[in-house]
């Protein structure tokens, strides 16, 4: 053979194998091991960062939780209506955020609130209120915007909604006041820890709101009625029969 082809065989032979160790060192040293978040399907999962040692996939295909709010001033204060929604049946959010962000009439941020809330699978109606928040109601322009972040999903074999009932709920007026009892009930067989409820009044004529507020009960016990009392100053005086009135529970194992 001649000796200029025994040296081009020579020279991809080596080339091959310095390729080869060199490779070796990439994989082992340099290049960054598989994650959950590579943009590749690389170490086991059943898609792309999902599945496997990564999570569930189904995750990937749930929808964003909805928010509205609605705003009402009393005095120099102002009062925010939320409601949330989850239009997934299999999963719920344990825990989430949201910012409530207020704007003045040349669109600059007034007012800002954040808070942690959760909300149940398929939830269709979950009411937050955020009373007495210290901002100036006529200074407000426009609908605020409401930020979801940071959910942390569970599904619904791990996290359902506790089963809890009203019962004898009141509502009674002096003045521009008004003051809302009642019984939660709960209907379960373990312990809830936490129950918050809030109520708000609206006037039967227009359906504008008129007030809300809320309040918390703690360690209700196994099939234990519980009564409570909110107090609401509303905005207007009205009689009782041109009030009506929305009781609501978030109620947390």
């Amino acid at each position: 053979m001649p000796r200029f082809f025994k040296q081009s065989i020579y020279a991809v032979f080596y080339l091959a194998v310095a390729g080869l160790i060199g490779y070796g060192i990439y994989s082992l040293l340099i290049q960054p091991a598989p994650t959950c978040f590579d943009n590749r399907q690389n170490q086991g999962e059943e898609g792309v960062d999902c599945g496997g040692p990564c999570a569930s996939c189904e995750l990937q295909k749930l929808k964003p939780i909805q928010a509205g709010v609605e705003i009402f001033g009393i005095g120099d204060s102002t009062n925010a209506v939320l409601n949330f929604s989850n239009p997934n049946i299999t999963y719920g959010a344990q825990s989430f955020t949201y910012t409530l962000n207020f704007y003045g009439a040349a669109r600059e941020k007034i007012f800002s609130l954040t808070k942690t809330s959760f909300i149940y699978p398929a939830e269709a109606k979950k009411v937050v209120i955020e009373p007495n928040l210290k901002i100036d109601f006529s200074k407000i322009v426009g609908t605020p915007e409401i930020i979801i972040s940071a959910p942390t999903y569970k599904s619904a074999e791990e996290y359902s909604e506790p089963k809890t009932q009203f019962r004898q709920v009141k509502t009674e007026i002096s003045g521009s006041i008004a003051t809302i009892t009642g019984i939660l009930a709960n209907r379960e067989s373990f312990k809830i820890s936490r129950a918050g409820i809030g109520a708000v009044t609206a006037q039967k004529a227009t359906g504008k709101l008129a007030g809300a507020s809320k309040t918390v009960l703690f360690d209700i016990r196994p099939f234990e009625e519980r009564a409570f009392k909110i107090i609401i100053p509303l905005n207007a005086i009205v009689r009782l029969n041109e009030l009506e009135t929305a009781v609501f529970a978030e109620v947390s194992k």
